[in-house]
């Protein structure tokens, strides 16, 4: 430890992080009290060590890149997230803020501050898991009662067909096919809602060929409204295909269910943003109030009188979606002007 930094020394032993002085090698020069608490191991103990070999294995490879990134850099720093071996052979999970100070002369060290967040990861972990259980709940719920709906939509049209029925009957028998078709589109986006927070592989899908799929998929709806979709060039990224194309084919169906009296437009569009691409979807619509854009993305919230159909998932599946793909979606828009709604994807996966 460098004569200057023992003035420091004082309060480095009082910090409550556990601070450390390591080489360029990676070994433990000095170690604080904090050790203690934090590893069990005496100060002492950790001299002359390997600062990656006391990691769990599966965190060498990702932390001893990182660090090298510090060494490289004067002055330079990261912050990450391992698990490292305490003294009694268990794992905790740590956070790392690594700085290169060796040129500096009251330093002349690599400094590594450290401190406990195991309780906050394996808590953020089983919340996961909880997610995960939940929409894997949901999912079977929702795919086990399509069966049942489909079954008491069809008697129903059975009975309409063949049996005499006075305005009365006619009126109740209508209502609930109404109603099962009504359940029926809501099981649909229950099951795609619940499909799009469960993790799948993330592979390069060319944008152009998912917005296109999209409006495949909707060209009847297109076609019967007048509206003149158009897309310019769009990137091919390490995405989920299917999410992608609900995704699109959400944005543009809510484009033309909230549309104005003006010939229906939507842009598609990209542009890059530092390491996102962010792609717009832009529409002429009716827009947004102001007061609304927070809660949209919230499930089974619905703007609109019940003569739009719909039930209030589209943009909750596009929020899932995207953040499952590592991006984030956001709403920019001016009533009666339109609506912009943009979403962010990593550039590189």
């Amino acid at each position: 430890m460098s004569t200057l930094f023992q003035g420091y020394q004082s309060l480095v032993e009082n910090s409550p992080d556990a601070i450390s002085l390591i080489n360029q090698n990676g070994e433990i020069l000095y170690g604080s009290a904090s050790n203690t608490k934090l590893l069990g191991y005496r100060p002492d103990e950790l001299l002359g060590r390997d600062c990656i070999e006391l990691l769990h294995p599966e965190d060498r490879s990702h932390s001893s890149a990182l660090l090298n990134e510090v060494i490289a850099q004067t002055p330079g720093s990261r912050t990450w997230d391992a698990r490292v071996r305490r003294k009694d052979g268990t794992y905790c999970w740590v956070e790392s803020t690594v700085s290169n100070l060796i040129q500096d002369k009251q330093v002349q060290a690599i400094v590594m501050h450290q401190r406990d967040i195991h309780e906050r990861r394996e808590t953020a972990a089983e919340l996961v898991r909880s997610n995960l259980r939940m929409e894997e709940f949901a999912y079977t719920v929702a795919h086990d009662l399509r069966e049942p709906l489909r079954a008491i939509s069809l008697y129903t049209q059975m009975l309409f067909a063949r049996l005499p029925m006075d305005k009365e009957q006619k009126e109740m028998a209508q209502f609930v096919l109404e109603g099962a078709n009504r359940m029926s589109v809501m099981v649909k986006d229950l099951l795609a809602f619940a499909r799009s927070g469960m993790p799948s592989p993330l592979l390069p899908v060319r944008l152009e060929d998912a917005v296109a799929q999209a409006v495949q998929n909707l060209d009847l709806e297109i076609r019967e409204n007048g509206a003149q979709v158009t897309a310019g060039p769009l990137p091919t990224l390490a995405s989920d295909e299917a999410h992608l194309v609900r995704v699109f084919q959400n944005l543009i169906s809510n484009a033309i269910k909230y549309r104005s009296e003006r010939p229906l437009t939507v842009q598609i569009s990209a542009e890059r943003r530092g390491p996102d691409w962010c792609i717009k979807v832009q529409d002429n619509g009716v827009g947004i109030a102001p007061e609304f854009q927070d809660k949209i993305f919230l499930p089974f919230i619905r703007l609109a009188s019940r003569a739009i159909p719909g039930t209030g998932l589209g943009l909750a599946v596009c929020k899932k979606a995207i953040e499952g793909m590592g991006g984030t979606i956001w709403v920019e828009s001016e009533p009666g002007v339109g609506a912009t709604f943009a979403f962010t994807l990593p550039a590189k996966n």
